[in-house]
């Protein structure tokens, strides 16, 4: 009897650790996930900024897809669609970072991975460093595919080049862009 409360606390561990590494998405056990940009996605997007495409800024886009996809319980998106939220934590070297436009400092901080210099990109997403009482959190506000918002026009703003990667939630592609 003992060996089978032991199995089965063990099986139930395993459900809920495999629960928590399960992302948060409603459609027939889809789970939110990140995708490379496609050429013709990434032509669009680059016709109606001016850009060219860039190889390197989409491997950091999608770096930062993954980082978005990857604790999928923060991630909401709004009722139409639009826009696909993602709360994270931000430690303070982080949020001075982000404030400052120090976007490469700041990612790396976050544990997003390698992405250099400071002055190599701007993301073309909303990132909102003031989340209220929550002094550590921050929301990156990632807009749907094929939608040009006010924050890509202005970060587009003497930039030539543009980089773009997905976080795919309910069939929905939010976009991720970088330009630099």
């Amino acid at each position: 009897m003992k060996k089978w409360k032991k199995l089965l606390a063990c099986l139930l561990a395993g459900l809920m650790a495999l629960a928590v590494f399960t992302a948060c998405d409603g459609s027939a056990g889809v789970p939110i996930g990140s995708k490379h940009s496609d050429a013709s996605s990434a032509k669009a997007l680059c016709e109606q900024l001016g850009m060219t495409y860039s190889e390197e800024l989409s491997d950091k886009a999608y770096s930062i897809a993954n980082w978005v996809s990857a604790t999928s319980v923060s991630c909401s998106a709004n009722t139409n669609k639009t826009e696909l939220y993602r709360v994270g934590n931000a430690n303070d070297i982080a949020k001075t970072s982000l404030l400052q436009r120090k976007y490469a400092t700041a990612f790396e901080s976050m544990g997003m991975g390698i992405y250099g210099s400071d002055e190599d990109f701007v993301p073309g997403f909303y990132i909102d460093t003031d989340l209220d009482s929550r002094k550590d959190y921050i929301r990156f506000v990632l807009p749907k595919d094929g939608i040009v918002t006010d924050t890509m026009k202005s970060a587009a703003a003497g930039k030539t080049k543009l980089g773009v990667a997905y976080v795919v939630n309910e069939g929905v592609r939010y976009a991720v862009v970088l330009l630099g």
